[in-house]
């Protein structure tokens, strides 16, 4: 017979909380910088309501009234600190959401740990893979994360997220509309992202596999 859900529940659910927990010492490293000169912000400041990310239907998005007392100093800087970790936040769930979908199909060749003996194709995919991958790899991922904070910083002036990398590498005028389009697209892609990769863990954690619901299509 089969284990009470209650019983399979806590162990997925202790599986969950190590991946937050690792995600939010990633996530820290991928912080938005805070040495950005007051001088630089407030000359380039536009209210909050004006700014990207602010689309139809519901418009400014503010219930607690985080950009009015937040610490982080006037208004418009409040706004640039939440929204630096909002474009960061969506960005690594997109990266999150795509991987799952793919890992589901495809896997790299070759050995994930050689020292383990363990390849790839035997890491499962999801939150499954938290007691499988060796606890050295999961360092190394942090230590790439910090040398990135470290070494590539935001360009003091510019949108939040703005590391003169361009859009997938093309450079654009600053504030002509199509730049204004693609980042509003990318906020939105990244409100959606996190929004999916949660659903995800939790549709694992009920159904104890990643990407249950897709069984339908099969």
């Amino acid at each position: 017979s089969k284990p009470p859900f209650k019983c399979l529940l806590i162990p997925k659910m202790m599986r969950l909380l190590t991946a937050l927990l690792v995600s939010a010492a990633s996530v820290a490293a991928f912080a938005p910088q805070t040495s950005v000169k007051k001088s630089s912000s407030t000359l380039n400041a536009v209210a909050p309501e004006k700014e990207i990310g602010v689309l139809p239907p519901i418009g400014f998005f503010d219930p607690l009234g985080f950009t009015t007392r937040g610490p982080y100093g006037s208004r418009e800087e409040n706004f640039r600190h939440y929204r630096g970790v909002e474009v960061k936040h969506g960005r690594i769930a997109m990266a999150a959401t795509l991987g799952t979908l793919v890992q589901q199909n495809y896997r790299f060749e070759g050995f994930l740990s050689p020292s383990a003996n363990l390849e790839f194709a035997e890491v499962p995919n999801g939150l499954a893979a938290l007691d499988v991958v060796p606890l050295a790899g999961w360092v190394q991922m942090a230590v790439v994360i910090g040398a990135h904070e470290f070494l590539v910083k935001e360009r003091p002036g510019r949108k939040p997220g703005d590391f003169g990398t361009g859009y997938f590498g093309v450079a654009l005028d600053d504030q002509s509309a199509k730049q204004l389009r693609l980042l509003n697209v990318e906020v939105s892609n990244g409100r959606l992202a996190m929004l999916g990769i949660l659903g995800m863990f939790a549709s694992e954690i009920i159904h104890g596999e990643a990407l249950f619901e897709t069984k339908i299509f099969s």
